[in-house]
């Protein structure tokens, strides 16, 4: 059982690529706050970059990339102490895909932004520090840097079928992104990330993720993890933030809300996919976790 994969599949994220940056001599760009996720990555030079909220400046150089998770306002540039320039002020006049600030030629950047419009994406992203950074240097981004070199290709070129290549692509570089997250400390902590990876509870996120069906206790999931019921309830909440339970129950909406948006099986099919028997019982759980009942949920996905 793959968890990163199998919450993929279910947030199933929206490529959009965004127009490349070349900047030249000195700049500073504001951004403002946008939807869903951004990926980046550095093609050529180096440029300093700042998200609202977070006290860190990172010196970014070519080959390092980095995730923004929080939608917040961030500023890029040579020098940030210099007055900088709306985002729209450049981008409104791209070409081919490309903004040029200065006339180019100094720092050269491309990304792509991931749109998820289900509430499940908090899941996976909600807990994410504002900037997730990989450096070039890291001897685990090897895969990454393939995928930054191909897309750096398609991005640039007019051939036959760019535009496929390029969505997908980015998941690749999403997913390598998180893979070296999920092993860097600061992903060991809390969160869902650290669950995963937790040598305790990665059993149990598996659990949960590959057989949502199964009527899971308190008592049954500690004895998969080897641990004190009450032990492992507190680790659980600990690090997840849930209990147990309230985990399960949330994983199993969101399966049943792809279900819904998905297939065309019944209510009461879904609900026992997703361990209710009583088809009342999983309305009231659906509409607690997702804010809308079943049958209005799949109504407003078909349209």
């Amino acid at each position: 059982m793959d968890t990163l994969s199998d919450v993929l599949a279910i947030l199933r994220p929206q490529t959009f690529v965004s127009a490349g940056l070349d900047a030249g001599k000195e700049w500073a760009i504001q951004f403002p706050p946008h939807d869903g996720i951004k990926f980046n990555a550095i093609l050529k030079g180096t440029c300093y970059l700042q998200v609202e909220g977070d006290e860190n400046v990172y010196l970014l150089h070519a080959g390092d990339c980095f995730l923004l998770t929080s939608g917040r306002r961030f500023v890029m540039g040579s020098d940030l102490s210099i007055p900088t320039i709306h985002s729209d002020t450049i981008f409104s006049h791209a070409k081919d895909g490309i903004a040029t600030c200065n006339g180019g030629g100094s720092c050269f950047l491309t990304g792509a932004r991931f749109h998820f419009g289900d509430q499940s994406a908090r899941l996976l992203f909600g807990q994410l520090p504002p900037v997730v950074y990989v450096p070039e240097k890291y001897d685990q981004a090897a895969v990454l840097r393939w995928g930054i070199e191909r897309f750096t290709t398609e991005f640039r070129s007019e051939r036959f079928g760019r535009r496929t290549i390029l969505e997908h692509l980015a998941p690749i570089m999403l997913v390598q992104t998180l893979r070296i997250y999920m092993s860097s400390p600061g992903a060991k902590n809390t969160g869902w990330f650290a669950a995963v990876v937790h040598p305790n509870l990665g059993v149990v996120m598996q659990a949960i993720h590959s057989r949502p069906q199964e009527k899971w206790t308190v008592e049954s999931l500690s004895e998969l993890a080897y641990m004190s019921r009450s032990g492992f309830a507190l680790k659980f909440r600990q690090v997840i933030g849930q209990s147990p339970l309230e985990y399960l129950t949330q994983w199993r909406m969101f399966m049943a809300a792809e279900y819904l948006k998905s297939t065309d099986q019944s209510i009461s099919e879904i609900a026992l996919a997703v361990g209710y028997e009583s088809e009342s019982s999983f309305s009231a759980a659906f509409k607690k976790v997702m804010g809308a009942a079943p049958r209005s949920y799949k109504g407003s996905a078909v349209k």
